[in-house]
């Protein structure tokens, strides 16, 4: 139940029924103060204290004292107005009838009833619901009405209210409602996109619905955009994807027929904006110490910041208070979105460093688009000239080169808001009778031994034909082929490098050959059984300065290097670069080369380097398809430039990662096209906290189980589920009454076996198990490395040898031994240094055994 209406009572004599509000406002209304203590203009709050002032409850946003939250609680002040306090006790409600899970026939005459008391004895009333609407409120009892049944599925409540404004909880039941027949109708859901979600014109929409029928079939599902029908489908999946193409509210909505012909119908409602034109003309640029006004508009690194609280956002901190880069500027601005997008520019022929042949007509072609508008001109010129001009998002063109040597083909695109970039590809003429090419694939790829490479050439001959082309790997020929395209997969045999490279020969009998690409072969990346997973800090904290990576623990197996970085113009764009400086340290930069360097030797020793996505505050944006294009292209190229062996997921509480969210949907398919990108076999992790993944059992909305939808979409490339165990008290779970506490054996099993064995869904759905060889544990390294959650060195083995063995447990225990059970990751390689290596010495001499048998 989403939405209930509230009625508001009056509490004058003569009590008065008058307008209603959401329940998501009810909390904002009444607030029971009860465990809040009184303000004080003397204690220090910090973000997140609540209080009680004046009968009023509240939330502090920020660091403050003696600022009387009834004169500071604005848009813009350091309070937040929580609502009334609750005067007596709340009123108690319980519905007699219907009965949860009851049918009923359409137009029926269907009985609600129900129980109310109050403590205080002042119930005023009782208000029955038919999903979000009121169908009538009854001030004294018997508190009973009828209703014509509606056809379809119904969640029907009770909520009662008494004299001082107080809310019991509402009383529920879910009702179907079928045909006189005896047919149920379909049952309907719109899984994507969610209520109110936003778009910008040019979008693409993903109208995704489930649709079951239990006594029969759904044999049509129709989608309408208001009064114009999308799709008509008649067989799952139920999925339609469309562009929008104006701006405004947009209702969608969704019909679904089984074989009677009962129907059920759902909607939602999107808000479509106009894709963005600039939006940052006449404003000044941010300075760090210039004067700001609440309120003032600002333009920086192509983004629009309004100021929020003018004495920080005036600050000349820039480290703390920069727009979109100081380590607080939240606490002091609001993003208000991107400037202008550049457009982006793609060659599609020829290739990057191909060869050419003098006087020979060459195909160039190139496309471009515009996030946020359209291209209103492309050009194409080799060195500096011309060689062709569109209004259209795509050219091509055919050039004839008339000289030797190497030649820079460039294109310029430029967009309807004048914004321009351009892209360039190196391409070398010659006058050689014969030329060949090789485009895949390119050099510093890694491989895992037993998958193929594919290997790909060009060949072009200025006189004759080609007549074979031969590949060969460290100079023995491993195929031939005499029609382009010239292609072939080839799989490796042993471990190392491979120099590849092709042989063109054409039937006037010239041969020449290809440069060469030196890539390397690897064995299977996650290796042992057991591994001991950690976290390198690639930023200062007070586990000092980021650790030369030859100086780290031989202990570690999987290394997570944190974190890459979301682009300051939120486009989708990531980035990674080895830490370079902290103007509130003296810590030295870590020199590129070298980390790439270390990173290789340690690779070769079979350790493995993840790069992670998130923290504690790291965000990655996922909202349009332009993000996740740039997201997809730039993590592949950080992955390629710099050998890591794929992603770790991190996404915490700084990352709006929530149940219907556009990082949700998204985030799965862009990790399997990076996966596709890069080869194949791309060692992915994830490091949820606890209440994303397990918490799913309590409720199934917000953040509560939001990494399930993602864990299900990749469970078939998932290698491991590190889940933290920390920093969020102790796991519910489904084999004892309330919690298992942080740091026991029970909490760290407990958690291990809901992910194994799988647990139900407060949705009504289940968890499926993963298998044994993906899940390992999550706990800080030492006392310093997190808030809560530390674990005895004893717990741990203790844990492992009772997931492992069956023995040792607590009262917790699997329903048999997972001797595949994959390890410990732990926050975190820097701490565990600081702390003497306090974690990884006994904890991996105790993988070590496990890896021996022992």
């Amino acid at each position: 139940m989403n939405t209930r209406k509230l009625m508001k009572i009056c509490c004058a004599a003569g009590l008065q029924m008058i307008a209603v509000h959401s329940w998501a406002q009810a909390d904002t209304a009444n607030y029971d103060c009860r465990a809040l203590a009184e303000w004080s203009s003397s204690t220090v709050y910090r973000k997140g204290d609540q209080v009680r002032a004046q009968a009023q409850a509240y939330e502090a946003k920020w660091f403050n004292q003696n600022e009387l939250p009834a004169n500071n609680s604005g848009t813009f002040d350091v309070w937040r107005q929580l609502g009334q306090c609750i005067s007596g006790s709340a009123p108690l409600v319980t519905l007699l009838s219907p009965s949860d899970g009851a049918v009923l026939n359409k137009n029926d005459s269907a009985v609600f009833s129900a129980n109310a008391s109050d403590q205080d004895g002042d119930l005023a009333q009782v208000e029955f619901f038919v999903d979000d609407i009121s169908v009538g409120i009854l001030s004294q009892p018997p508190y009973q009405l009828t209703w014509s049944a509606q056809l379809g599925l119904h969640t029907v409540s009770a909520v009662a209210v008494d004299a001082k404004g107080n809310l019991s909880k509402p009383a529920t039941a879910d009702i179907t409602v079928r045909d006189d027949s005896g047919n149920v109708p379909p049952a309907l859901t719109i899984e994507t996109p969610t209520n109110n979600q936003a778009f910008k014109v040019g979008d693409t929409v993903s109208l995704a619905v489930q649709a079951t029928d239990t006594d029969g079939q759904v044999v049509q599902v129709e989608m309408w955009q208001d009064a114009q029908r999308l799709t008509t489908l008649n067989t799952p999946p139920f999925r339609h994807d469309f562009v929008t193409v104006s701006p405004g509210s947009k209702q969608l909505r969704v019909i679904a027929q089984d074989d009677k012909g009962a129907t059920a119908e759902a909607s939602v409602t999107i808000q479509v904006s106009a894709a963005s034109s600039g939006g940052c003309a006449g404003l000044s640029t941010y300075r760090a110490g210039q004067s700001y006004q609440n309120g003032e508009l600002v333009a920086h690194n192509n983004r629009k910041y309004r100021c929020d609280i003018a004495g920080w956002c005036s600050s000349s901190a820039a480290w703390a208070y920069e727009p979109g880069v100081g380590q607080h500027w939240q606490d002091a601005w609001s993003d208000l979105g991107i400037c202008a997008i550049a457009p982006e520019i793609s060659f599609s022929q020829p290739n990057d460093n191909a060869t050419l042949l003098l006087n020979q007509p060459t195909q160039i072609a190139v496309s471009a688009s515009d996030a946020d508008g359209a291209i209103s001109q492309l050009e194409l010129f080799a060195d500096q000239t011309l060689l062709g001009s569109t209004a259209q998002n795509a050219l091509t063109v055919e050039w004839t080169p008339g000289n030797t040597g190497p030649v820079t083909l460039s294109a310029v695109a430029t967009d309807n808001e004048s914004n321009q970039s351009q892209q360039t590809i190196q391409v070398t003429v010659t006058d050689q009778p014969l030329v060949v090419d090789l485009t895949a694939p390119t050099s510093g790829t890694r491989y895992v031994l037993g998958n193929a490479v594919t290997i790909k050439a060009n060949a072009q001959a200025l006189s004759g034909q080609i007549s074979m082309v031969d590949f060969y790997a460290n100079g023995v020929k491993v195929a031939s082929d005499i029609q382009a395209p010239y292609e072939f997969n080839y799989t490796p045999a042993t471990l190392g490098q491979l120099s590849i490279y092709a042989t063109a020969t054409s039937t006037s009998g010239d041969t020449t050959n290809s440069p060469a690409a030196t890539v390397t072969v690897i064995a299977p990346p996650v290796g042992k059984t057991h591994k001991l997973i950690g976290y390198w800090h690639n930023f200062v904290n007070p586990a000092g300065c980021p650790i030369p990576l030859d100086q780290i623990s031989d202990a570690w197996d999987i290394i997570d290097i944190a974190f890459a970085e979301n682009d300051r113009s939120s486009n989708g764009t990531v980035h990674f670069k080895p830490f370079e400086k902290d103007i509130r340290s003296n810590c030295p930069p870590i020199d590129p080369a070298k980390f790439k360097t270390d990173m290789q030797a340690l690779q070769a020793q079979g350790k493995v380097f993840v790069l992670s996505l998130g923290g504690a505050e790291g965000t990655i944006t996922l909202n349009t398809d332009a993000d996740e294009a740039n997201f997809v292209s730039s993590l592949t190229a950080i992955i390629q430039a710099w050998g890591f062996d794929g992603l770790d997921i991190d996404l915490e509480s700084g990352s709006n990662l929530l149940h219907g969210s556009q990082i949700q949907a998204r985030l799965p398919r862009a990790i399997k096209q990076i996966e596709q990108n890069i080869g194949g076999d791309m060692v992915l992790t994830m490091a949820p906290e606890h209440p994303y993944v397990h918490g799913g059992m309590i409720a199934y909305s917000g953040i509560w189980g939001a990494y399930i939808p993602l864990i299900n979409e990749l469970r078939d490339t998932l290698d491991l589920l590190h889940v933290q165990l920390y920093n969020n008290g102790g796991l519910p779970n489904p084999y004892e009454p309330g919690s298992a506490p942080e740091g026991s054996v029970n909490m760290m099993v407990a958690h291990a076996k809901m992910l194994i064995e799988g647990f139900d869904l407060a949705d009504g759905s289940r968890f499926m198990p993963l298998r044994d060889d993906q899940v390992a544990i999550g706990l800080p390294s030492g006392p310093q490395s997190a808030n809560s959650g530390q674990a005895p060195i004893a717990n741990i083995i203790a844990a492992l040898d009772c997931l492992t063995k069956g023995t040792q447990c607590g009262t917790i225990a699997p329903s048999q031994p997972y001797p595949a059970f994959g390890g410990v990751m732990t926050w975190s390689i820097n701490w565990d240094k600081f702390d003497g290596y306090n974690f990884s010495v006994p904890v991996g001499n105790k993988l070590t055994e496990m890896n021996q048998g022992q």
